[in-house]
């Protein structure tokens, strides 16, 4: 399967509301509006993202995602296939690549880091895009809820 037909579920122009449901070191737990962009590029090796969200107090965080099938794991008896994704953002942190596959048409990722794991979930359902950020942070022992959102299509495929 190759990257496009993964990823076609996502491509496309997004925007939604999102609830941040616990306070990161940059912001309080707050709503924001959020737009997410999903396009292929470099000959259809990468899918690239750009994110802008628009917090309750005007505040701004933006990012950009690069996500690409990652070729060092034996993807040809690999399944599900392996996804690499490395997002740079904002708050300048140099981005660890998360890692996952594609599950039951949820995307699946999780990032390690010093300052805790956190797993990212991409779905696209009755034409509404899901996305879900669960961490795991310091002495926590479980993931907890972090942020959610639900976007529609503007545009795209």
């Amino acid at each position: 399967m190759t990257l496009r037909e993964l990823f076609l579920p996502l491509l496309g122009n997004w925007t939604g509301i999102e609830q941040q449901q616990a306070a990161s070191a940059g912001s309080a737990a707050t709503t924001a509006r959020a737009m997410i962009v999903f396009k292929l590029d470099v000959s259809d090796q990468v899918v690239v993202q750009d994110y802008r969200q628009v917090r309750a107090d005007h505040a701004e965080f933006t990012g950009h995602g690069v996500f690409m099938i990652d070729n060092t794991a034996d993807t040809a008896s690999a399944s599900p296939i392996p996804i690499l994704w490395w997002f740079f953002d904002s708050e300048g942190f140099p981005p660890q690549p998360a890692r996952g596959a594609w599950h039951d048409n949820e995307l699946i990722l999780e990032k390690i880091t010093p300052r805790g794991i956190a797993e990212h979930r991409f779905a696209v359902a009755d034409g509404q895009l899901s996305y879900r950020i669960r961490l795991r942070q310091a002495e926590a022992t479980e993931l907890g809820d972090f942020l959610s959102g639900t976007y529609r299509r503007v545009s795209g495929h």
